[in-house]
């Protein structure tokens, strides 16, 4: 019987060793799966902060440049890519608007992936209403006539029940839902197109004129004005005049090829050094400056000298600003009473200039820098008071050719001295393309000009005419475009005054827009619009026009009449006024402008992050 119990104790025993053991194994595996899931846990949460750091490039990059081109990382042992779609979300599924883009962040860490996406619009918050209203004015919306498709929001009462599909939202709840945090009036970027408007005042303007020039061919083109009369001896003397060119050459000598006479300015030539910057020659002394001119862009050119050339005193400008000041030449001028003046070579021997020119006028004193800088921002190179078309405003002018008569043999000498300039050898009359007044039943392709831009200085008819882009137009002056003319796709008109567009297209779909940026008034009639409207002006008027797309208003008058219909959104500094009750604004889908400045920040769209 004790044997038996023996046993039984010792089986009892084994069992619960066993048993125990067996918990102990199944306790250890539990641990080590933790272990193992905790591992994974972190891993997890690196893999995730990696893809939102992935998602902030995307963002910071996509507001910079507006390109939706792939981005590629590593950081922390992982990867990470940023995938820009501009047509569907994350299924697959088309966006609900042309201007929104879903931004894609994939980020793995050894085997762990994670992915999140955000929904961009590539405007500002205030561009989600079919009409936003920033009301400066105070006033209340009271529109009896139209309507308004969509959401609209309104900074002030309203009483009206022009929206008929959609909700009212102001700041006040009288008349609509209060909104507390209303989305701001954007701000608008304005450096890129003022930039532009800068560069273009600076050209010959057109004073309501076609601008005409002398072209020379390089090889033995040249004018000359023979017995000079104006300047001796060693008197002060400045030379300026506009330049196009892409070579080296000479732009001008006066006096005979010996000591003591010689007066030269040319395009840098290459046994000189400084490759084509400006130099200056007296008496075999020189000086040279610093900007390479040969980009066959436009260029104003002064040089002055004071009386008799003394250290100091010899100055270069381009593009009205000071370039070089001669600090070690000293060399006396002294040219004789009737020397010739030979415009494009040097004596009409060699070093002959290759390029167009316009506008060359002498004077008979040293040019201050303040003066050299008027000369420069009035565009024609003469004076500032010569945008009223007083060309001889300036009492020490002695010679100046406007190369304006545009056919002939000769250039006038506006000055009081009738020093006659003889085109010799064949130069060429040129219409400079920024001096068109009106153009009429032509093609202007922008890709053909530098940098796909056409710049116009003064005031510019366009009519039957078509703009093919990609590129800009600018226009420093008032801009009008009729008679069926056409801006075609991917083309920015920017004006500086008064924008009148009728019978006329403005872009050809929301992905293929144009973008229209006005300074004055803005006025518009029978015409289809694509794209982009930013309107600074006091005014801003439409009638019987169908705007496809985004307007942006400055100014206090604002309005819609004759059955025209905005499909987008408009945002408007203050009130609208639609003028019958065929007239409409629609919410509708915006052009994206990728890859564009336009001024305009874009945002993510409320709600739309996803981990997925």
């Amino acid at each position: 019987m004790g044997s038996e119990s023996g046993a039984l104790l010792m089986a009892s025993t084994l069992g619960i060793f066993i048993i125990l053991s067996l918990f102990a194994f199944y306790l250890s595996r539990m641990v080590m799966l933790e272990t193992r899931n905790t591992s994974f846990h972190a891993l997890d949460i690196k893999t995730r902060n990696l893809a939102q750091s992935g998602l902030e490039h995307g963002l910071q990059s996509f507001k910079s440049s507006r390109n939706p081109a792939t981005i590629q990382g590593n950081f922390n042992t992982g990867a990470y890519s940023v995938n820009f779609d501009t047509l569907n979300n994350e299924e697959g599924t088309s966006l609900p608007y042309t201007h929104y883009i879903t931004l894609k962040s994939t980020a793995t860490i050894s085997e762990v992936e994670r992915n999140l996406r955000l929904t961009l619009s590539t405007y500002p918050e205030a561009f989600c209403f079919s009409y936003y209203g920033n009301n400066s004015g105070s006033s209340t919306f009271n529109e009896s006539l139209g309507s308004i498709v969509g959401d609209m929001y309104f900074n002030g009462d309203v009483n009206t029940s022009i929206v008929s599909s959609g909700t009212i939202y102001n700041s006040t709840g009288s008349g609509g839902t209060q909104l507390s945090s209303a989305p701001l009036f954007p701000t608008l970027n304005t450096d890129y197109y003022d930039s532009l408007l800068t560069v273009t005042s600076a050209l010959p303007e057109t004073n309501g004129n076609p601008d005409y020039g002398v072209s020379l061919d390089g090889i033995n083109d040249y004018i000359v004005a023979t017995g000079y009369k104006g300047i001796t001896g060693t008197a002060a003397r400045s030379i300026g005049a506009w330049i196009k060119t892409t070579a080296s050459g000479m732009i001008v000598n006066w006096g005979a090829n010996s000591p003591g006479q010689r007066f030269g300015i040319r395009v840098n030539v290459n046994q000189y050094g400084n490759n084509g910057a400006l130099k200056a020659e007296v008496n075999s002394g020189y000086t040279t400056g610093t900007t390479d001119l040969r980009d066959g862009n436009w260029h104003h050119i002064v040089v002055t000298a004071a009386s008799g050339i003394s250290a100091n005193q010899f100055k270069l400008y381009v593009d009205g600003i000071l370039e070089t000041v001669s600090s070690s030449m000293s060399r006396t001028m002294n040219t004789a009473s009737s020397e010739d003046v030979n415009v494009g070579s040097y004596t009409g021997s060699n070093y002959f200039f290759d390029g167009d020119m316009d506008k060359f006028a002498i004077w008979n004193n040293q040019l201050s820098s303040s003066e050299i800088t008027a000369l420069y921002n009035s565009g024609d190179g003469l004076s500032a008071a010569s945008n009223s078309g007083n060309y001889n405003s300036s009492s020490n002018l002695v010679a100046y050719w406007e190369m304006d008569e545009g056919s002939g043999s000769s250039v006038a000498d506006s000055s009081p001295n009738s020093n006659t300039g003889t085109l010799t050898n064949g130069p060429t009359w040129v219409q400079i393309s920024e001096g068109n007044q009106a153009t009429s039943n032509t093609t202007i392709n922008l890709p053909s000009y530098t940098n796909n831009e056409y710049l116009n200085n003064g005031d510019l008819t366009l009519s039957n005419v078509t703009v093919n882009g990609p590129g800009v137009f600018v226009v420093y002056g008032n801009l009008t475009i009729e008679s069926n003319s056409i801006i075609q796709k991917n083309v920015k008109v920017i004006c500086s005054g008064n924008v009148t567009v009728s019978n006329s297209q403005i872009g050809t779909s929301l992905r293929t827009p144009s973008l229209t940026y006005s300074k004055g008034i803005t006025s518009i009639s029978g015409s289809t619009i694509y794209g982009l409207i930013i309107a600074k002006g006091n005014t801003c008027t439409f009638s019987s026009t169908s705007m496809y797309g985004a307007i942006l208003n400055s100014g206090s008058t604002f309005s819609l009449n004759n059955t025209s219909t905005v499909t987008g959104s408009v945002v408007s500094q203050y009130s609208v006024d639609i003028q019958d009750a065929n007239s409409s604004i629609t919410k509708g889908s915006l052009p994206p402008f990728f890859n564009a400045d336009i001024g305009l920040d874009p945002m993510v769209v409320p709600g739309s992050y996803l981990e997925y």
